[in-house]
Order: structure tokens, then sequence, then C-alpha cells
């Protein structure tokens, strides 16, 4: 578990780490906290309660645990980036009105639709578009990116499968127009039973970034890989977006075609 201490100094760490990126930020409440006592109730001790239960306690194995805690800081530096984003304050997996939670990544978050398995069987040997404006959820053109709305701010640190046989080689994201190296998934995926490839890095994408994701295999068939990590959004849109369906869209302004 993470002791209140701990928590205070991966603050710190996230604010580092924003300052080098050149990210916007805001500090959660309880980065000061001089004891226990004053820690409790904070922003920071509900971000600290809600990691647990939600990426650790939730969890079983132990693997997948490990991964979370290694990019606990990323991940709550998310939550600050979201709080200068969002101008809303945090308030763990279930926020009170006019303010923002953390949950993990939805399928319609990103384009893809209903779930991560709502794609059509990817063909083999070619690069296939996998999180783009032409799904059946954004309804724009095939192969162009989608653009990270307002009220939506997401942590990648891995990328999962949840097909029972996974046929993905390899992956590759453009940020901004900027194409990133490949992600090779095939040897983590296959050979171990939790089917994720951990990155080095984690990706952060917030308002106004554009993402494209291509994926590549061998045989032609059915992939449904994911982002493993956390999505910040705000109270009225974990409450009034549940259906996928309306989330594209200025109104929302959760994911936009480009």
């Amino acid at each position: 578990m993470i002791s209140w201490t701990q928590a205070i100094s991966d603050h710190a760490e996230a604010e580092a780490t924003a300052k080098a990126l050149g990210l916007g930020y805001e500090k959660l409440t309880g980065w000061d906290a001089k004891s226990e006592e004053d820690f409790i109730g904070s922003e920071l001790d509900k971000f600290r309660r809600s990691f647990e239960r939600q990426f650790v306690l939730a969890v079983k194995e132990r693997e997948i645990i490990d991964v979370y805690m290694r990019h606990r800081v990323e991940i709550l530096m998310g939550a600050m980036v979201a709080t200068r984003q969002l101008k809303k304050r945090f308030d763990g997996e279930r926020p009170e009105a006019g303010k923002f939670g953390m949950i993990p990544t939805r399928a319609g978050y990103l384009g893809i639709g209903d779930d991560w398995d709502d794609v059509s069987a990817f063909t083999g040997g070619a690069l296939q578009n996998w999180i783009h404006a032409g799904t059946t959820l954004m309804g724009g053109t095939g192969g162009n990116a989608v653009k990270i709305g307002e009220n939506a701010v997401h942590i990648v640190v891995a990328i999962g499968d949840y097909h029972p046989e996974p046929k993905l080689e390899s992956l590759q994201l453009t940020v901004d127009g900027k194409p990133k190296p490949g992600i090779y998934c095939r040897f983590a995926q296959t050979l171990s039973d939790l089917k994720i490839k951990e990155l080095d890095v984690a990706f952060i994408f917030k308002y106004g970034t554009t993402v494209l994701g291509k994926v590549f295999q061998k045989q032609t068939g059915d992939t449904w890989p994911y982002p493993f990590g956390a999505s910040f959004v705000p109270e009225n849109i974990l409450r009034e977006y549940v259906d996928v369906a309306t989330l594209p869209g200025t109104v929302p302004d959760v994911i936009l075609t480009t």
C-alpha cells in the first residue's frame, strides 16, 4: 500500500516530471501536509485510495499490480494535468458534481466503439487502422487521427489485448502528427497469460492531442488491443455519457474527428 508520506513524495516527482515535459498542471491538495491527520481527506489522499481500490486491490495478478505501481507517478501526473485542464478538483472514482474522477480508459473515450472488442477483423500482412476517425462510432474519415476533447486526459502505460489468442505483432501510435517507434507486442502478449506489453514511458493524451493508432499482424482475424492506464473525466461525463454513442462530438467534448 502507498503511505501518506510516499504519496507526497510521488506528488513531488510527478510535479518535476510535468515541468520537464512542459505540461500545465495544478497541485493536488495534501501535497504539503505535515502530518497524516492533515493529509487524510485531501485530494492526494483520495487519489491514493482510488488508485489502490481500482488498480491494486481489485487485481489478483501481482504482475499487473506491479505495472500500475511502477507507473503510479505518471498516472498521478495525469490527475494534476487534468486539474488544470478541466478547471475542476479531483474526487476519486465517484466524483461529486463539479469535480472530476479517475477510471480505466473506456473504448468510447478514444472512439473505438462500445468496447475494445468492437472492431472488425484486421487484415494480416499490412498496417491496419485501429484508433482513428473512421470507426463506426466516430463516423469520420478512415485513417485520420482522432482529437482529444477538453473533457478528457488519458495516461497510457501499457498495451493490452483482450482476445484469448492475441494475433497482434506490433502497434504504432502517431501523436500530434509525429509517428512514434513501433511497439513490438507479440513476445510479451503471447508468452504471458496477462497479454500486456508494458511501456518504458507513458503516453499522455490531453486536450488537443491528436492520436492515430495502427496495428500489424501476420494472420487475418480479430485482435482486441486496448490502452492500459487511466482516464480523467468530469463528473457530468461519467454520469450523462454512459452510452458511448453519445461521446463523440463537441457537446460532450471527449473525442473528436479530424
